[in-house]
């Protein structure tokens, strides 16, 4: 007869029970891999902020200066973002000399694009408290704010910031990307020459630095760049001038995107410690986001007044472009919004 023991009775009362599983943790994989993707994104956006805001405290930032109350209905939307770019030579921002080169930059996300526009310095508008007179004396009068004025009243064209930059920073900002390449003519190699040779006089260079042996195509550092964009003399006057600066814009940005890290580093940081801007640091923070997504954008150009929309005149001694304005705010509109 076979004897239990105290363990057969446990083993048992064990069978006898009613065994339960314990309960399966339903979506913990789920949540571990979100939690891991959450953490990684937050990691990422830390990472990014931190990068973005040591460029961003490098721009020089100006207090933003009185807008004239004009009360014109000025065009806007929600998928645009207007940057004034402000070309002198001048060699500081405090001095109001010439505005030789006024690119208004627009950013559409809706048509995904890039439209650099350019405003001619001669042509004849109404300057806020000034009179009539050419846009370019606009910047010398008062300053960014009375350019973004005037360019508002007369164009209609809504415009809350600028970025400026003088001819010294526009080369060093040429040269951080490593050069652009450009094709010249024979009678643009020659043309670039008196400029070229001011540049190296303010730079303290010796003569003939950087001339061109004749027209073919080169990759211009920052100095032969600057005079081809300052070029005026040859072709079509200012027309073409502005076609010039408008080029040397989109090759850098091209340029920029097949840098390495090392080289888009040392870039961004000589644009940053170039600029001057009056936009706030969080304003820069978030063009930073419309600018990383606006990477691929295609870049279009545009020169306002367009062909026959203006007709060239004398008024005062000045040579000076009368504007069809009606016509070229519609060109604006279809081409910006």
């Amino acid at each position: 007869m076979r004897e239990y023991d105290e363990d057969d009775e446990i083993l048992d009362d064990i069978d006898d029970e009613e065994y339960e599983e314990p309960p399966k943790r339903r979506g913990s994989l789920l949540g571990r891999l979100l939690a891991l993707v959450l953490s990684l994104a937050v990691i990422a956006f830390l990472a990014y902020s931190f990068v973005v805001m040591r460029y961003i405290d490098c721009v020089n930032v100006v207090p933003e200066g009185e807008r004239a109350e004009h009360g014109v209905d000025t065009m806007s939307d929600k998928s645009t973002r207007n940057i004034l770019l402000i070309g002198s030579d001048t060699r500081s921002y405090d001095e109001n000399g010439r505005a030789d080169t006024v690119i208004l930059l627009t950013i559409n996300k809706d048509s995904e694009s890039i439209v650099l526009t350019s405003f001619m310095r001669d042509s004849y508008v109404d300057i806020p408290g000034h009179g009539k007179g050419k846009l370019n004396a606009s910047y010398r009068y008062g300053g960014a704010e009375l350019l973004m004025d005037t360019l508002e009243v007369n164009f209609k064209v809504d415009i809350e910031d600028y970025i400026y930059i003088n001819f010294n920073s526009f080369a060093n900002i040429v040269d951080a990307v490593g050069g652009v390449e450009l094709t010249v003519t024979d009678a643009e190699a020659e043309g670039m020459k008196p400029p070229m040779q001011e540049q190296n006089d303010l730079l303290g260079k010796p003569w003939g630095t950087d001339f061109l042996d004749g027209g073919g195509t080169y990759l211009m550092n920052g100095n032969q760049a600057l005079a081809y964009a300052r070029l005026r003399y040859v072709g079509n006057a200012d027309f073409e001038r502005t076609e010039r600066q408008r080029e040397v814009i989109a090759k850098i940005f091209e340029k920029a995107k097949s840098l390495s890290i090392t080289e888009l580093d040392k870039f961004l940081k000589t644009c940053a410690e170039n600029l001057t801007t009056n936009m706030s640091k969080k304003d820069m923070y978030i063009l930073s986001l419309v600018v990383l997504r606006s990477v691929k954008y295609d870049v279009e150009s545009l020169r306002i007044p367009a062909d026959d929309c203006y007709r060239g005149n004398v008024i005062g001694g000045q040579s000076v472009l009368e504007i069809d304005f009606d016509k070229n705010i519609d060109i604006l509109k279809d081409a910006l919004f």
